[in-house]
């Protein structure tokens, strides 16, 4: 069943903002995977906020399990992110219509600098991937 990604921006935040990041900001942290505790997102998969709080104004560091052959429709964010592909791979494309042709397929180890309000879309392939994403707040 594919998953569409219409409504990311508000289906990221409102789990997270309910779910206490992983650590504070004003002390050393070390977060091993054992101990991260995933939050599901509505048409997203899950995710976990490893620093800061993205709801506020600030650096934050989140985490993205999404799932295999999800769609994100064209859409902006205010605020300029960064994303670092972990595991699988995410096509990405920028432009008001979605169009893979014109796109990139950015593999794990992958990263990409997206500008405030840059029109951009992406999808996963078959086997999901794992994102992270950190800039400054709020997200996205």
């Amino acid at each position: 069943m594919k998953l569409r990604l219409t409504a990311l921006p508000f289906a990221v935040l409102l789990p997270l903002a309910l779910t206490p990041p992983a650590a504070a900001e004003d002390r050393t942290i070390g977060v091993v995977p054992d101990e991260m505790q995933w939050t599901q997102v509505p048409r997203l998969g899950t995710a976990i906020v490893l620093y800061g709080d993205p709801a506020r104004r600030g650096p934050y560091v989140v985490r993205l399990n999404v799932p295999p052959d999800n769609v994100t429709q064209p859409h902006t964010h205010p605020l300029a992110e960064n994303i670092t592909v972990i595991s699988g791979w995410i096509g990405f494309g920028l432009g008001p219509v979605f169009d893979k042709a014109k796109g990139r397929v950015l593999p794990a180890g992958a990263f990409f600098h997206l500008p405030a309000r840059t029109l951009h879309f992406a999808w996963t392939g078959p086997e999901g991937a794992v994102i992270q994403a950190h800039g400054a707040g709020p997200f996205p």
